[in-house]
C-alpha cells in the first residue's frame, strides 16, 4: 500500500440505454483509411460510456471539437449510462455500435456465451484500486473484513475489480464485506469521510480530484492488478464484419485526440469547458477548476500513454501477454467461474490504421493551440 495526498461530457444522448433507439442507420459511408476522408454522408456511431463528461473523458471533447471524427466520416452520438452492463447489452443488441468499459463485464459476457470483440486498448494500465482514509483504521486489505466499500454504482466494473482484489486475501462479498452505491465526486468522498463506507472502489481521476482538495488516501491493489489494461473499446462481431472501416476510423480519431490531450492537457480541458459548459462547477472560477482537473487529467495521461504508443506506433494495440494476464486474473479472482479464451475476442487488425496519421502535426497543433 502507498499513501498519497490529494470528475465525465453531458450526453450527446443523455437518455438511459433502455430508451436508445434501435432503428437502423439510414446513412452510410466508408472511411478512406489512407486519407481519413469519407466517400458519402456521415455514418452515425452511437458510443456508450458508463460515465459523464469530465476530465477523464476530455479527449472525446477534443476529437469532436477538432473534427477528428468528421475527418473519418463519423457523426458521433455519445450515450451515457451509469453502469457497464447496459453498454455490453447495448452493443450486443445493436442499439450501440461501439462501447467503452473496463474488461471485467466483457469477460463475464464472453463466459455467458455473448461474443464481443475488443478493438481498441484505450487506457493502457489499470485505473482501479481500493482506497481508505490515510489516518483511518483500514491500513491493509485484511482490515476491510466486516466493512462496507463504496462503489460508483452496483453495476460498476470497478465492483468486480475490487472484489477480485479482496479475493486475493480471502475475503468474499456478502460474507466478509459489503458494497454500497455512493456515486462519485463529492458524494463519494463524503460517504468515506462520514464513515458510511470504510473504503472506496473508484478510479485514478476521482482519487486525484479528492487529493487536490486535501484528502489523504491510502491505496490498495495487487501487483497483478497493476499490470492490467483498463478501459477498452469493443463492438459486436456483426458490426466488426459490416463496418470495419468505421471501427478503424473511430480508433484513429481517438488516437489523435489522445495525443493532443497528452501534449496540451490544459487545452483539452478548456475545449471541454467551452463545448460542454455543464462540466463547469458552480461557484468555482475556471482557473480554480482547471487546477483540480489538471491534477486528475495528468494522472490519467500517464496511463493513456504507457509504453509510448506514439513512438512505437501502438495506439489501440493489445499485447498477447496483457490479454493472457487479464484472463488469468479474472479466473483466479472469481470474476469468472472458469477460464475463457480471451485471445479469441481481442482484435489488433486495425492497429496500423489507428496509427496512420501525422503525429508531429497533432503535437504542433496542441502546442500552438490558442482559445
Amino acid at each position: 500500500m502507498t499513501t498519497h495526498h490529494g470528475r465525465a461530457r453531458t450526453a450527446a444522448v443523455t437518455a438511459a440505454l433502455a430508451v436508445v433507439t434501435t432503428a437502423a442507420l439510414t446513412a452510410c459511408s466508408t472511411a478512406d483509411e489512407s486519407t481519413g476522408g469519407s466517400s458519402s454522408s456521415p455514418v452515425t456511431v452511437r458510443f456508450g460510456i458508463p460515465t459523464q463528461m469530465g476530465a477523464n473523458n476530455s479527449p472525446m471533447a477534443v476529437a469532436e471539437h477538432l473534427g477528428y471524427f468528421d475527418d473519418e466520416g463519423i457523426e458521433l452520438e455519445i450515450v451515457h449510462t451509469t453502469d457497464s452492463t447496459s453498454i455490453v447489452q447495448g452493443v450486443s443488441t445493436g442499439s450501440l455500435e461501439i462501447g467503452s468499459t473496463p474488461p471485467e463485464p466483457l469477460w463475464q459476457a464472453i463466459e455467458a456465451g455473448t461474443d464481443v470483440q475488443l478493438v481498441y486498448n484505450y487506457i493502457r494500465q489499470q485505473t482501479g484500486s481500493i482506497v481508505s482514509l490515510a489516518d483511518g483504521p483500514v491500513q491493509s486489505l485484511e482490515d476491510l473484513a466486516g466493512t462496507s466499500i463504496g462503489q460508483s454504482s452496483l453495476g460498476s466494473s470497478n465492483l468486480l475489480l475490487s472484489n477480485g482484489i479482496l479475493a486475493s486475501v480471502g475475503l468474499t462479498e456478502g460474507e466478509d464485506f459489503g458494497n454500497i452505491a455512493v456515486g462519485t465526486g463529492a458524494a463519494a468522498l463524503q460517504a468515506l469521510e462520514s464513515d458510511q463506507v470504510q473504503a472506496l472502489s473508484l478510479w485514478d481521476t476521482e482519487y486525484a480530484a479528492f487529493e487536490a482538495t486535501g484528502a489523504e488516501l491510502t491505496y490498495f491493489t495487487t501487483p497483478e492488478v497493476e499490470s492490467l489494461f483498463s478501459t477498452t473499446y469493443f463492438t459486436s462481431p456483426d458490426y466488426l464484419e459490416s463496418d470495419p472501416d468505421v471501427v478503424a476510423g473511430f480508433g484513429r480519431a481517438v488516437a489523435k485526440a489522445t495525443l493532443f490531450t497528452a501534449t496540451n492537457p490544459e487545452a483539452a480541458l478548456r475545449i471541454m469547458y467551452t463545448d460542454h459548459p455543464e462540466t463547469r462547477l458552480a461557484g468555482v472560477s475556471e482557473d480554480e477548476q482547471l487546477e483540480i482537473d489538471l491534477t486528475s487529467l495528468e494522472r490519467r495521461i500517464e496511463l493513456l500513454v504507457a509504453g509510448d504508443p506514439e513512438g512505437n506506433g501502438t495506439w489501440g494495440a493489445y499485447t498477447p501477454e496483457a490479454v493472457d494476464a487479464w484472463a488469468d486474473f479474472a479466473a483466479d479472482s472469481g470474476i469468472l467461474s472458469a477460464p475463457i479464451d480471451a485471445q479469441a475476442h481481442v482484435q489488433n487488425q486495425f492497429v496500423e490504421t489507428y496509427n496512420d496519421f501525422d503525429g508531429a502535426a497533432v503535437v504542433t497543433a496542441a502546442q500552438e493551440w490558442d482559445a
